[in-house]
Formats: structure tokens, sequence, C-alpha cells
């Protein structure tokens, strides 16, 4: 007969199996919620410039994002001119099913590069942009037709000052902003100030740094020819990003460009 100390011994080890299971099945309950089910999303990282930290939030997003949803990545970390580069290249997005941008290139003059990237999104890719790719690729391109700002969905001429920004959910019936609370504070903050919602855009959340004595769109989604496009200025700082109110959103808004948002 086994001793009361072996059968112990013996059953730890299977113990040990069963909570492992136990966690495994409770982490990818908590990755599907609010996502169709379906193969893994395959997401291309565009990010760098100045200003910003980007070489830690090419983390916060990445990992945030694949903690709420079931996404591959691919990371892209460069500057200004090599930027260019790749995504001048032919095909450069063909193996993706979305483009996040977290960059802060404002200083471009080439439209027809432009006008090729804004190509890419309005036959059919979808977008993700944060923060400063609102000031990115549109200060310095030539005539009339601004198809960076178009593919975005506003069109962002400045900021304001450093300070946390309060923020209001206008749509609390969309997919996007299920969950979000009805008022959430940034830790830290850098409004922008949008001067044009495009009418293809749909604004979601507005945000104010004065208690509401002036207001400015921070979050929306947008239908840019056949691509879908979720943008959002807030994000300047990593206090902001590591918020879970703020990774939950920007993954949701994620899912709903693919059409995985349940």
């Amino acid at each position: 007969m086994s001793s009361p100390k072996r059968v112990i011994v013996l059953l730890l080890p299977l113990l040990t199996l069963g909570l492992l299971v136990l966690v495994g099945g409770v982490g990818a309950a908590q990755k599907e919620k609010g996502q169709s089910k379906g193969k893994a999303i395959k997401a291309l990282l565009v990010t760098g410039g100045g200003y910003h930290d980007y070489k830690t939030q090419k983390k916060i997003l990445t990992e945030g994002i694949s903690k709420r949803a079931d996404v591959e990545w691919d990371i892209f970390l460069g500057d200004a001119k090599q930027t260019k580069e790749k995504l001048s290249q032919e095909g450069w997005a063909k193996d993706y099913d979305v483009i996040v941008y977290n960059l802060c290139h404002a200083h471009e003059t080439d439209g027809k590069f432009v006008e090729g990237l804004g190509k890419v999104h309005h036959e059919g890719k979808a977008a993700v942009v944060i923060h400063c790719s609102m000031h990115s690729y549109h200060w310095k391109i030539p005539g009339e037709t601004k198809h960076w700002p178009a593919m975005l969905g506003v069109t962002s001429p400045r900021h304001g000052r450093h300070a946390p920004i309060e923020v209001t959910n206008l749509a609390a019936d969309h997919p996007v902003m299920k969950g979000f609370p009805g008022k959430w504070k940034t830790p830290k903050g850098e409004l922008y100030h949008i001067k044009k919602v495009w009418p293809t855009a749909k604004v979601l959340a507005k945000g104010s740094i004065d208690g509401g004595k002036a207001f400015h769109d921070c979050v929306w989604v947008n239908e840019y020819g056949k691509g879908k496009v979720f943008g959002t200025t807030l994000g300047h700082h990593n206090e902001t990003m590591q918020e879970e109110v703020y990774l939950n959103l920007v993954a949701r808004g994620l899912l709903w460009t693919v059409g995985q948002l349940k």
C-alpha cells in the first residue's frame, strides 16, 4: 500500500498539468472575447520618427493588442527616409490584413509617394492610425488633394499643451466603443486639434483638457474606398498607451477594420 506522502508526489505532475491547461483555457477565452473565430490576423506595425518613445511603444502596442486579439505581428521601425523606402516597395502591404501606423514623419514633400500610400488603403487594405500619424504626410504635400488625411478621416493642424485628457464616449452603441467608459481620463496627454472631419468618418469620442470648455474629436472610424480605418489621436505618452482602457479600445478598433469584431 502506498504511503500518503508517495501518493501526493505521484499526483503533483497531474495537478500541475491540469492547472496549466486551465490557465491556458482562460487565457484563450479572454483573447477571443469580442473577436470572431477565424485565422490569426496578420498585422504590420509601421513606426518611428521624433518626439515619441517609439521603441517602447512598439512593445506596448503589439504585446497589449495580442493579449486581446489573435494577431501576428511584423514590425518596421525606421526614420523618414527608411520608412519611405519601405513603403515605396512594390507589394509592401500584400501579406498583411491590416497596417498599424504609429509614426511621426511630418516633413514629406513627395506627393506621388503619399498618393501611393492612400491608394493601398483605398483599394481595401485596413488601417489603424495612432496619434502623430495625423501630423504625418500632409503638411508639406503640394496641391489640393490630400490623400493621407482623406484616408485618416480627419485633418489636424496642431496640438494643445500637455495635460491629461478627459475623453467622452459619444457612441456607446458602436461595436468599437463597447465597454469604453462614459468618461475616461488619460494619465497624461497631448490633445490634437481637429480642423476637419471627412464625410466618410464617424466620430466616436471627443476629448477636453480644460474641464469641457473646448473639445476636440479624438476617436473615430473611417471608410476610405474599400478600406476601413480606425483612428485615435490619443497615445503621445507611454503611460496612456499602457492603460487597459486604451489597449482595449485600440484592439477593438483593429478588429473592426478587418471585420472580426462581433
